[in-house]
């Protein structure tokens, strides 16, 4: 019987509560298997750990079982594993396509990794060696995060998870969204994702197989979020990877297409890789994409590669196992690279927003070095501060408004060994959670931000400050506007009279 036509599947919608129960039973969540294992994380599990972690699972209880079964690729006795899923039968989890079965041991198919209150399935590593390489599913992995921890966690009435993969980003997002359709080119993906949902309780995420949005036809969304298969490649070897598109025409498609799909001010969150070409800058490259989308975009730039260690990267990710073919990959990527004018990739998050009016706005920045837990309520002020800054007006307005500092804010100073004692070289302002932005400013400036507090308007701050320095009040008025609008747009300020945040769900940390 092929597992691959009929994983992951419970033929009794009871097995599958059965197997959940089973796994809460034994304590399989993050904190009591990294207490089990003395890791601090999960990336931190290394198969050359094997023979300590088999030292500290060795007691046979029900967790050790799970554990080494579904975590550590480790083969169990099929007593250990009956007494651990019990009331389930062990052939439950043969014939859904969990377990193989050899004799009096059973070696897990699939890992389980708890996460944030979840159990998610995907495929092992090792499936990446087998001749079904192609529709392997991967797991909770660093784009997994940076897309969980950037997302807008607005109430949505629909959500839809395009390129779901094993289904973190719907499953998230059905704690906020009435509905949620998660669609996937590969049909293994599919069922990873429905199976997700079942094994965490979870009946208002539907699972749909098809090419980009398609299956979404005639309906429209609150979100959109999307970690497509953004490398850069000329191969189409991995559903999950490749996009079979030239360059990044698989990312740009997307964005050019998600407008129509969104309800008015709802949101499409997309992970991206891009070209940038030599000679051409990459922001005015991007807003090409949006002309004329009915959108507000902000790019958030993490990173950027030259294009032969983005290939070199990419490459070891599937071929560690075949290191005879690196060299010959490598020169292939290039070779594609070179003849696309292809000089550095970069990579990011790029989010829209649909809103009726002609004065869409485009931004483009690279993102702080720092993002600390979830972030989608600083994604959010960030497209609220600049309505608030467009709608604002002429300076008067912005000298008769208060602002409010975000209580997230420290200021830091540094100082250097001189002569005369210490010699400070530096202030500046930092964010402590969510996008942690980082801004030089001087002590004069700093002072009048601590009176930030919402209840006198800045022309007045100004004015006292202006006093203090002893310095002509309008020769301070430019730069303070200038600062006020840096800092209103990085989250360190909020106007007191804003054009208000829809309502946010409490976000969870994904990090």
């Amino acid at each position: 019987m092929d597992t691959n036509e009929r994983f992951p599947s419970f033929k009794r919608h009871g097995d599958i509560l059965k197997l959940r129960d089973a796994l809460d039973r034994a304590g399989y969540r993050d904190s009591s298997i990294l207490d089990l294992l003395g890791l601090k994380d999960f990336p931190s599990l290394r198969g050359t750990d094997l023979p300590l972690l088999l030292r500290r699972t060795g007691g046979g209880s029900p967790l050790e079982t799970l554990v080494r079964i579904f975590l550590m690729e480790v083969p169990v006795s099929m007593d250990s594993l009956e007494a651990a899923v019990h009331p389930l039968e062990p052939g439950a989890l043969l014939r859904s396509g969990l377990v193989e079965i050899s004799g009096d041991e059973a070696l897990g198919t699939v890992r389980i990794i708890p996460f944030q209150e979840m159990l998610l399935a995907f495929d092992l590593p090792r499936r990446l060696k087998t001749p079904d390489h192609r529709d392997y599913v991967m797991g909770i992995g660093r784009s997994s995060h940076t897309l969980a921890n950037l997302t807008v966690r607005s109430p949505s009435r629909a959500t839809l998870d395009l390129g779901c993969g094993c289904g973190i980003q719907g499953l998230l997002a059905a704690r906020h969204s009435e509905t949620v359709l998660a669609v996937d080119l590969n049909p293994r993906a599919v069922r990873f994702t429905a199976f997700n949902a079942g094994l965490n309780g979870l009946d208002n995420v539907q699972a749909a197989v098809g090419d980009r949005f398609k299956p979404a036809d005639g309906r429209r969304f609150d979100l959109i979020v999307s970690n497509p298969p953004f490398v850069i490649s000329p191969e189409n070897q991995y559903t999950y990877r490749d996009g079979g598109m030239i360059g990044d025409e698989m990312c740009r498609s997307i964005v050019k297409t998600a407008p129509a799909y969104l309800r008015e001010g709802g949101f499409c969150q997309v992970l991206c890789n891009w070209c940038q070409f030599a000679g051409q800058d990459w922001r005015e490259r991007l807003a090409g994409w949006f002309q004329g989308s009915g959108c507000d975009v902000w790019v958030l730039r993490s990173e950027t590669r030259d294009a032969a260690t983005y290939a070199s990267t990419w490459i070891q990710h599937t071929e560690h196992h075949q290191p005879e073919r690196l060299v010959e990959r490598f020169h292939e990527w290039m070779a594609y690279y070179e003849r696309q004018g292809i000089d550095s990739v970069g990579a990011g998050l790029i989010t829209m927003r649909r809103r009726s009016g002609s004065n869409h706005w485009f931004r483009a920045d690279d993102a702080p070095e720092k993002m600390i837990g979830p972030c989608g309520r600083d994604i959010l002020h960030a497209f609220t501060a600049r309505d608030w800054l467009q709608k604002a007006g002429d300076r008067e307005r912005w000298l008769a408004s208060a602002f409010r500092l975000n209580p997230d804010t420290r200021l830091e100073q540094t100082f250097q060994p001189s002569r005369d004692g210490w010699e400070e070289i530096e202030v500046r302002l930092t964010r402590t959670s969510g996008l942690a932005h980082s801004i030089r400013v001087d002590v004069a400036a700093a002072n009048l931000l601590a009176r930030c507090d919402g209840s006198r308007p800045l022309g007045e701050l100004a004015s006292a400050l202006a006093a203090s320095l002893e310095v002509d009040r309008d020769s301070l008025i430019e730069p303070v506007l200038t600062l006020v609008g840096n800092l209103v747009e990085s989250g360190f300020l909020e106007p007191s009279d804003s054009l208000g945040d829809p309502e946010l769900s409490s976000e969870e940390d994904f990090s």
